[in-house]
């Protein structure tokens, strides 16, 4: 009886109350492992794809932006080359256009020149013919008055 006692009395030593909490506490053990952790560990899975697709995704988006950013470096440097040989182009057929313009004008204040020059020289040989036709009539005149001794 003593033991009895003592055993009732000390709560180191099990007695049936423990078992029955041992084994209640195994059950929504059990329970928990088979039901509660599975859905726990499908979301916890499905995260970690998400991240990975996420990860995935920022790295082919990166490339992509890379690959598009060279692209457009490519571009404007095509677009600066091709500007730059347009100016150069552009350059030469305005000095040609400059020169074929003042090779024109040379041409035509050539012609004006000549025209001018016959004209002034068809004006000049009437102008002459005329005070020829003049002159005489007056060096006469003054032959006479000096030969003559001033007879008028």
């Amino acid at each position: 009886m003593t033991t009895e006692i003592l055993a009732g009395q000390n709560f180191l030593i099990p007695d049936g109350t423990f078992f029955v909490e041992l084994s209640i506490f195994l059950i929504t053990l059990a329970i928990i492992w088979l039901f509660v952790v599975p859905p726990i560990r499908e979301v916890l899975v499905e995260r970690e794809a998400r991240v990975e697709r996420t990860t995935a995704d920022a790295r082919r988006a990166g490339e992509v932006f890379a690959a598009a950013e060279d692209r457009y470096r490519s571009s404007v440097g095509q677009a600066r080359t091709e500007a730059a040989r347009l100016r150069d182009q552009a350059r030469v057929e305005g000095r040609a256009i400059l020169i074929a313009a003042r090779e024109q004008a040379r041409e035509r204040s050539d012609e004006m020149v000549a025209g001018a020059t016959i004209e002034l020289r068809a004006h000049a040989d009437a102008t002459t013919a005329r005070l020829r036709g003049q002159i005489d009539p007056l060096a006469r005149d003054l032959a006479d008055r000096v030969i003559g001794g001033g007879g008028t």
